[in-house]
């Protein structure tokens, strides 16, 4: 991998770091769902440039779940199906791309993410950031994804601050 291509992979890295943390400051699912959709597609590009596939082709997943989950409401008895349909497809495609025993990480994490995702109330899903992100920042860790490290960073200040923020809100997805 040249230089070049390492040092746009970060800056898409740092692109997510921003998104993200505007994510977890939103007040509800829905709008959570939006930057979601687009950290999870600038993250694909940011996994690509480092070659990291395992993250590559979850993130792609990730991003039509998001897509999906947010218009769940038109998907009638799939919304409850969906959830555990996509992550099956993110372990299958985790196992294919396997790049080493740290891949684990990452599509634990993915997997996981995915299931908490479909969660009614903003505050349950920040919550489930405390346990996915330490995950990703792992697998993140060992490919050397420094923006990638920093959106997990991030993502749990964030969460937390979301949490502390919204303590009394406990608004539905409708």
């Amino acid at each position: 991998m040249s230089t070049a291509i390492f040092i746009l992979g970060q800056i898409f890295g740092i692109i997510t770091v921003i998104l993200g943390f505007l994510s977890y400051q939103t007040k509800n699912a829905k709008s959570l769902l939006v930057f979601q959709i687009a950290t999870c597609a600038v993250f694909c590009a940011h996994y690509l440039c480092l070659n990291a596939w395992p993250a590559f082709f979850l993130n792609a997943v990730g991003t039509v779940r998001n897509i999906t989950y947010y218009k769940k409401e038109k998907l009638g008895i799939w919304a409850n199906i969906l959830p555990w349909v996509f992550a099956a497809v993110m372990a299958i495609l985790g196992i294919l791309s396997w790049n080493g025993w740290y891949s684990i990480f990452i599509v634990a994490g993915l997997v996981i993410n995915t299931l908490c995702l479909n969660l009614k109330e903003a505050q349950s899903i920040r919550w489930s950031i405390l346990v996915t992100s330490p995950m990703v920042f792992t697998y993140d860790a060992f490919v050397m994804a420094i923006g990638g490290m920093i959106y997990e960073a991030v993502a749990i200040a964030s969460a937390i601050i979301g949490i502390v923020r919204h303590k009394n809100c406990n608004e539905v997805t409708k």
